[in-house]
């Protein structure tokens, strides 16, 4: 194998695939990326058994073939080639790399251990634009749950019924929900959870020049395709919780705020809140056409006023703030309407000019 690459074209494709090598894993030819020839492009491969990335980037192909690199030594030197063309050559698993005068050799794999990302058997396949689905899962992926005990949660729920497409997101304490309108001529359907860290590379991974992005499905995998990404997924085994039984359908209180000055205003009590167990506790009094937030703490204290529309019910509440601010970060409306239920039951929180959008939190009881 032989070809003529540039460095950005070499970074591009280890860029790309990184974040699928892995790290753990026994199998030590997962700790490097494939690289495959295919006419005048070379395609960069790398997986750890639960997530495969694809990518192909153009280059100067003299002689074809098939090479393993070590992952990690080969981004860091080509992180500092020097902007030339660079020169890659495979003989008997070791990969030269030559620049200018100069070259480096790498020890490598054999290409023949490393596990082909497969391509999915008649799957159903749809398309929707980037811009719609990179919107969902900021606004739904940081309601997953980090704990591996319970997968379920880890990951979350994708739906498509007809040309409705929704993202939901849940750790059991909050859960977050995004639809959106599709055009899916087929009225084709599909459920399946998502593991957060295919959603997030996704997420990564997706450009503005990007227009549409291919979903397909099948054999409990998914491939997501967009520009020249390839992504394969597993889809986490277990039934996810029936979130519509969660969301309230009524409420005792309506609270009409800007979200810019909830925002900053939790941020600034939560400074004084953090206690030894770390956790992130503040009080809500909501009356007369104010939402307050009053705190005391061995730091210090604060005391918070914002103006609000309300309705219904004076009500006084406890939120971990961590929680109200991971949402509040992500709506880009400028005024939300907050629905509470007194101190025992969830909060949610709805962009006042998108329907589509639905955040629910758990309180904190406190004695």
């Amino acid at each position: 194998m032989k070809i003529f690459c540039s460095k950005d074209a070499l970074l591009s494709g280890v860029n790309a695939v990184q974040k699928a090598i892995s790290s753990k894993n026994t199998l030590p030819v997962l700790q490097g990326i494939l690289m495959t020839t295919e006419q005048q492009s070379l395609q960069f491969a790398a997986t750890d058994l639960e997530m495969g990335i694809r990518c192909e980037v153009t280059s100067n192909v003299t002689e074809e073939g098939t090479m393993v690199v070590p992952a990690k030594l080969f981004s860091e030197i080509v992180r500092k080639l020097p902007d030339t063309t660079i020169t890659l050559e495979e003989k008997d698993k070791s990969i030269t790399i030559c620049y200018y005068e100069s070259e480096i050799v790498l020890n490598g794999y054999d290409p023949e251990e490393f596990p082909l990302l497969p391509d999915l058997m008649d799957p159903i396949t749809f398309s929707l634009p980037t811009v719609i689905f990179k919107n969902m899962i900021r606004q739904t992926v940081f309601s997953c749950s980090t704990e591996e005990n319970r997968p379920v949660f880890t990951g979350t729920l994708l739906q498509i019924e007809g040309t409705n497409i929704r993202l939901v997101a849940t750790d059991t304490h909050r859960l977050a929900y995004s639809i959106s309108e599709i055009s899916n001529t087929e009225e084709s359907r599909f459920s399946g959870i998502i593991p957060a860290k295919t959603l997030t590379e996704i997420y990564r991974l997706l450009r503005d020049e990007d227009e549409n992005l291919t979903i397909s499905y099948g054999n409990n995998q998914v491939v997501f395709q967009f520009g020249s990404i390839y992504l394969i997924s597993r889809l986490i085994e277990g039934q996810f919780p029936n979130y519509k039984q969660v969301i309230p359908q009524s409420c005792e209180t309506k609270v009409i705020l800007s979200v810019k000055k909830l925002l900053e205003a939790v941020e600034r009590a939560s400074v004084l809140t953090r206690d030894k167990s770390g956790a992130n506790i503040i009080r809500i009094s909501v009356e007369n056409n104010e939402l307050k937030i009053d705190q005391t703490s061995e730091l210090g204290k604060i005391s918070e006023q914002i103006d609000v529309e309300m309705e219904g019910k004076d009500v006084t509440i406890a939120f971990n703030a961590k929680f109200l601010i991971d949402a509040l970060k992500v709506i880009d409306s400028d005024q939300i309407l907050f629905e509470l239920s007194g101190p025992f039951s969830p909060g949610v929180i709805r962009p006042i000019d998108n329907s589509n959008y639905i955040y629910l939190v758990l309180p904190i009881r406190t004695s």
